[in-house]
């Protein structure tokens, strides 16, 4: 047994020894981009198959053909470069088709591309056949889906047409506008709320707090300036750019609420209401255009 195991390695040894390849080069002169040349090879043993490379990238191999001659194979492979300059072709393998039989390799070569086609050259042919996509449906079931969505569109249609007509919406009920109140009269309305609440009695500082508060309201809404978020100097100088008719009215009634509220003065009853009594004079002489 051992020996006939290495008489058949001996046999196979002799056999890879004896096989033989040579290749040749086809329409290689003044090669451009896309244009094809062929690449011959011959051995002296069956072939069953060439690999190609998947990392192949300068060129496409658009045809391959093997023909069996005699004892050995001619292949041919139709190949065309893809890029410019000088171009290397990597070695390519060979199967033998017997079982026992060793294969070989080619010889890398180098092609150089000139340059891309001619302007006037309109040969075109494809390097790559054409590929089924996964999904790719035949043309008629596009055009049959296309049908059936505008049968769909008209069926909606006809179907929001018959609808009936919704009844028409209420017309909202106008509610008539608020009466205009002129601001004096807003201040004595307020005047009199802080009267009725009895602070004056109970609370003096924020009486005269309010007692201004009404005050500066009414300055604002009358004159148009911030006169909420303004000192009692910022109101004096603002006044007297306007120049109304009670301007030394409402600075003695704003004085005076300062006095209270800052400097610690502690009127009497009778005091807190003769200054409220002004105020209330001043806000009505407002009112009066002949006093503005």
């Amino acid at each position: 047994m051992k020996r006939f195991l290495l008489l058949l390695v001996m046999v196979c040894t002799f056999w890879s020894m004896g096989a033989m390849v040579s290749q040749s080069l086809t329409g290689v002169d003044s090669l451009m981009i896309g244009m094809p040349f062929q690449f011959t090879i011959e051995t002296d043993f069956p072939l069953s198959e060439i690999a190609i490379p998947d990392t192949l990238t300068d060129f496409r191999v658009t045809g391959q053909e093997i023909i069996s001659q005699g004892t050995g194979s001619i292949a041919r492979l139709e190949i065309v470069p893809l890029r410019l300059g000088s171009l290397s072709f990597p070695k390519l393998s060979l199967k033998n088709s017997r079982i026992l039989g060793v294969g070989g390799e080619t010889d890398a070569f180098r092609v150089f591309v000139l340059r891309g086609r001619a302007e006037g050259d309109t040969l075109i042919r494809d390097i790559k056949p054409l590929r089924q996509y996964p999904f790719q449906f035949p043309f008629w079931l596009y055009l049959l889906l296309a049908f059936l969505a505008s049968a769909l569109a008209i069926v909606l249609l006809i179907a929001a047409l018959r609808k009936p007509a919704k009844p028409q919406a209420q017309k909202p009920v106008v509610t008539p506008a608020t009466p205009f109140i002129p601001a004096y009269q807003i201040a004595l309305n307020q005047l009199d709320e802080l009267i009725a609440s009895g602070l004056q009695h109970k609370d003096v500082i924020s009486y005269h707090f309010r007692l201004s508060m009404i005050l500066r309201e009414f300055l604002e809404r009358s004159f148009a300036f911030g006169a909420i978020q303004m000192t009692t100097s910022e109101i004096s100088e603002q006044l007297a750019r306007l120049k109304p008719g009670m301007h030394r009215e409402y600075m003695q009634v704003l004085y005076y609420a300062d006095m209270v509220k800052f400097a610690g003065q502690e009127p009497g009853i009778e005091e807190i209401m003769r200054q409220t009594d002004f105020l209330r004079l001043c806000l009505r002489a407002s009112g009066n255009p002949a006093h503005v």
